[in-house]
């Protein structure tokens, strides 16, 4: 069976933005709901609401505030709306990403490594997850969905996962990891730093195999440029596993890709 998903990635800089990332994200969120949506995926610190040279984490007490933010203006869209960095009550702080439907929390991960979580702490705090159990993956719709937050990509595919529908990627500068899918699975990014292919979307092709090591280090050369650089019959490899999907709409700070999935 055939699905069409419409699928939102966000498109903005969340490293040191001269606004606050959290407003530009929920903005974006509000005015996808004309686009009649099924999910909408933000970069890595898009939550954070800091637009000045201190950027520090949110107290615990404010996280039911942030994530009542978001409820308040989701619709039937799945929202993947990037992290939030979140300190505790005893002085430790993770990076967080919720997924909502339905104006409900269906699923949450943290971030596993640094990778740069530690810019938000001053010196304050120190960083969990490394040591933690870390659930990466979820079903919505009949759709296995994975997730990895920037420095941990290729998580999914060292824990042996390798038959995910979606592989979804949001980070902040690592645009890159092994492929965890199936064979015509999707990987999508979302990437906040302002350099290169921020966004982009692969879907795996026939000769793509599962139980290999697809390794997108592999071709680097491909996420280092903007995505206009390239000329449109552009072919890094003739035997690459995977090809490259092009936006079906772009709006501002928001790109729009019709996936077909099939379940």
């Amino acid at each position: 069976m055939e699905r069409l998903l419409k699928v939102g990635v966000i498109n903005i800089n969340t490293y040191k933005p001269r606004y606050s990332s959290l407003e530009k994200t929920l903005s974006l969120i509000e005015k996808s709901k004309k686009l009649e949506l099924d999910m909408i995926i933000g970069p890595e610190w898009s939550l954070m609401d800091n637009n000045s040279g201190d950027e520090i984490a949110y107290p615990y007490y404010e996280l039911e505030k942030l994530l009542y933010k978001i409820k308040n203006i989701a619709t039937e869209e799945l929202i993947l709306p990037g992290t939030a960095v979140i300190s505790t009550k005893n002085m430790k702080m993770y990076n967080f990403l919720p997924v909502i439907y339905n104006k409900k929390v269906i699923f949450s991960t943290i971030k596993r490594k640094d990778g740069g979580t530690s810019f938000f702490n001053n010196g304050k705090f120190e960083i969990v997850g490394r040591d933690y159990l870390v659930k990466n993956e979820f079903n919505w719709k009949n759709i296995r969905i994975g997730v990895e937050i920037c420095a941990d990509s290729g998580t999914l595919y060292f824990n042996g996962t390798r038959n995910l529908d979606l592989q979804i990627l949001v980070s902040s500068g690592v645009r890159i990891t092994n492929l965890a899918l199936k064979k015509g699975g999707y990987l999508i990014c979302s990437d906040g730093l302002p350099k290169g292919r921020k966004t982009y979307v692969i879907k795996t092709n026939e000769k793509y195999d599962p139980n290999s090591d697809v390794d997108l280090t592999d071709f680097r050369k491909l996420f280092k440029k903007k995505e206009s650089s390239y000329p449109a019959n552009f072919k890094y490899d003739s035997e690459m596993p995977f090809d490259f999907i092009a936006p079906y709409s772009r709006h501002k700070n928001l790109d729009i890709y019709h996936l077909i999935i099939k379940t």
